[in-house]
């Protein structure tokens, strides 16, 4: 996907004068430490150091509290997932104890709550930054949305307590960033050729992680995500017993007995969710799958499942060896370690200049725009000519479906999905605020959601759709159901699948200058990595370096946190 043709041509076209002479060149706390007692050996742990658990040290009520310094302690002590929340209760009457439900969701703050008194209520109101739902799916709320609770206080034994408030928890950002960790239950896209990872927000206090995704992994897809994917769990199946040991390595994971009615694809494909599943825990090394006690036989794997079985649905869905590519004035190139080769085909001769390409998910074709804004479309095999699927417009947002289809926004005709013999078919997209202009859709490489950029006003900014694929004679493909996926970029220019729940996006923070930035789909977080000077496009792909096209006619790859001269080109992109 790239930014508006216009723009883009401008600066390509500009780069391509250069290229054409130049050659190619390659929240606060205390942790608690003993200073007494002997040293021992602990286990190790096999976990980054971003995911270690730093538990809080709760505190409880004093005696002479205001009702703010109730509210304000009831708040702080929730952050301590000990003991079901043990400390936080001690600031709540015991009524309201036995009433909390401490699994009705999180509302998620930023900075400290305001809390006023008024007269025996205390209201709180904080900037919220998103919610939590009961199963875990963290959605982003848009900025500067308020969050507003009323605790209701009532004296026992002459000190405030809290006797009615909101159910579910009410904790920071840094709270959460701390006590919950975020995971994928995995399920397939429609051809069940891949899975799509279904992120959920876990605490690290609770039932055991294995336990806890596989309980959610059995219950199905979020409610968001549930129409564009499929599951292999039979209807019915489920825990035969509530609970997942991990016992030396192995996770076992016994399913009640209509799983052994399944045929062996069904087998194999439940299989592949529950491993993918629990290969994120690093204390398993194998799963061993049963049903009502017996084993469950599948076929392609022995028993126990190594974890690193079923690599061929790998969610991240890029094949091996896969690349770089960028458009010059001889031609489209493949970045190769020592430099470029020029690609075979029509795309590789520079016939036809290409100022804006895409290549398929296969490595196997390329489509591109020229500078009169004509779309074309090759394989990439020698002797294969370019063909105009096209006619000169304004295209934007040119990217590859998981077929060998186009995606592509056309000013008068919106978002269309264009074959390799030129037919175009509209692609719904629904769910978009009024006077909402769509710019691009980037289509995941699992074909289930599509990262879309859009203008409303003078700003520009990213959200996510699911992709719905309809069954049954010609397919009919619509985006709707459009959620943010972060909340703190007032630019969006690029954007692309930097892994199967990831985006590196090209924008900007309030009046800044664009840079690059790593979005967490999962958390909703976003994290800058700079860029080189004038940015015009970005390039990302699963355990590859993110690449910027910019305006010096140069491409940079980001390596080593610092970004490096790769080589003089445009319009960088990875298969997709």
């Amino acid at each position: 996907m790239k930014p508006a043709l216009p723009v883009r041509l401008a600066v390509a076209m500009a780069a391509m004068a250069v290229l054409a002479a130049c050659a190619t060149v390659p929240s606060s706390f205390t942790a608690q430490v003993p200073t007494t007692g002997p040293i021992e050996q602990g286990e190790q742990v096999g976990v980054d150091r971003e995911d270690q658990f730093i538990r809080v040290i709760a505190r409880g009520p004093r005696d002479g509290m205001s009702p703010s310094e109730v509210v304000q302690g009831f708040l702080d002590a929730s952050a301590s997932f000990d003991g079901d929340h043990a400390v936080a209760r001690q600031f709540l009457t015991s009524s309201a104890s036995l009433d909390w439900d401490t699994n009705a969701g999180v509302n998620v703050y930023e900075g400290a709550p305001a809390l006023t008194e008024l007269g025996r209520s205390v209201v709180m109101t904080a900037v919220e930054s998103g919610t939590i739902s009961t199963n875990g799916r963290f959605e982003v709320d848009g900025p500067n949305t308020e969050l507003r609770e009323i605790f209701t206080l009532i004296e026992v034994d002459g000190e405030w307590r809290i006797d009615t408030f909101p159910q579910g928890l009410q904790l920071s950002q840094p709270d959460v960033d701390r006590a919950f960790r975020s995971f994928a239950v995995y399920f397939f896209n429609p051809t069940f050729d891949t899975l799509v990872p279904d992120a959920r927000m876990v605490p690290v206090i609770g039932p055991g992680l294995a336990t806890t995704l596989i309980r959610r992994l059995v219950a199905g897809p979020s409610e968001w995500l549930l129409p564009a994917v499929r599951t292999g769990f039979p209807d019915g199946v489920r825990l035969n017993i509530d609970a997942v040991p991990i016992e030396a390595g192995i996770a076992r994971v016994d399913l009640t007995a209509g799983a052994r009615k399944a045929d062996d694809r069904t087998r194999q494909a439940l299989s592949q969710q529950i491993v993918w599943t629990l290969r994120q825990l690093p204390d398993v090394q194998a799963v061993d799958i049963t049903a009502g006690g017996q084993p469950l036989v599948v076929p392609g794997t022995p028993s126990p499942q190594p974890r690193d079985a079923w690599p061929q649905v790998d969610p991240n869905g890029l094949p091996p060896g896969a690349s770089g590519y960028a458009a010059r004035p001889d031609g489209v190139v493949r970045l190769i370690p020592l430099g470029v080769r020029q690609v075979p085909g029509g795309a590789g001769t520079g016939d036809i200049a290409l100022v804006d390409i895409a290549i398929s998910l296969d490595s196997q074709s390329v489509a591109g725009i020229d500078p009169d804004g004509a779309v074309w479309k090759g394989r990439l095999v020698e002797g294969a000519p370019l063909i105009r699927i096209r006619d000169p417009g304004s295209p934007t947002g040119l990217a590859f479906d998981r077929s060998t289809s186009v995606w592509l926004v056309d000013p008068e005709q919106g978002l269309l999905s264009v074959a390799g013999d030129g037919t175009a078919s509209p692609i719904a997209v629904g769910g978009l605020a009024k006077k909402t202009t769509l710019i691009a859709a980037i289509p995941s490489r699992d074909g289930t959601r599509a990262a879309l950029i859009v203008r409303r006003g003078p700003r520009t900014a990213l959200l996510l759709g699911r992709v719905i694929r309809s069954s049954g004679g010609a397919t009919r493909i619509t985006i709707d159901e459009p959620i943010r996926v972060e909340a703190r970029l007032v630019e969006v220019v690029d954007a692309a699948w930097s892994g199967a729940d990831t985006l590196s996006v090209l924008g900007s923070e309030s009046a800044g200058s664009l840079q690059v930035f790593d979005v967490d789909i999962a958390r909703g977080s976003s994290t800058s990595r700079g860029t080189p000077e004038a940015p015009v496009t970005v390039a990302a792909a699963p355990g590859l370096p993110t690449m910027v096209g910019a305006a010096d006619g140069l491409i940079y790859e980001l390596s080593g946190g610092a970004w490096q001269e790769r080589v003089r080109g445009s319009s960088p992109v990875f298969p997709g």
